[in-house]
């Protein structure tokens, strides 16, 4: 008799445990497709940084303006003109916005930036990112403004 009601109330906490993890996982979609969170693959993002927020040409200074600026799925890059006429590339990765790459850029058929034995390209089409040489990352371009 003791055993029947033990597995009645394991049973219990087991459809209670069920409902709840359903009741959340639930929730949590209609939060995210309310507020357009909702990832193309189904998967929740949960906090996204504005992308004004990754437009940093204007955060260097009155004098900096900006000519381009690009997203792919993962990065984003702004190329800046500083009040000498230089271009300069500053990207990063779009989880982590603050901690970006700062480098002069050359405009060839998109820009191109190096630093030492590395050569991150930019055009309309996709960011790269060669190492002597050869490429070993690529995404495709998703967002473009100039």
């Amino acid at each position: 008799m003791n055993f029947v009601k033990t597995n009645q109330q394991l049973l219990k906490l087991g459809l209670l445990t069920i409902t709840t993890l359903f009741l959340y996982t639930f929730s949590a979609k209609v939060l995210a497709y309310h507020n357009n969170l909702e990832t193309e693959q189904g998967t929740i993002l949960l906090a996204e940084v504005p992308r004004n927020d990754r437009r940093i040409c204007l955060q260097r200074g009155d004098n900096w303006s900006e000519v381009n600026y690009f997203e792919s799925k993962n990065y984003f890059a702004n190329i800046c003109r500083q009040p000498n006429g230089q271009l300069m590339l500053v990207a990063g990765r779009k989880s982590n916005p603050n901690q970006v790459l700062e480098l002069p850029v050359e405009f060839n058929q998109g820009y191109a930036a190096i630093d030492g034995n590395k050569t991150f390209r930019v055009n309309d089409g996709s960011f790269s990112l060669a190492i002597n040489g050869l490429v070993v990352k690529r995404e495709e371009i998703t967002y473009q403004e100039q």
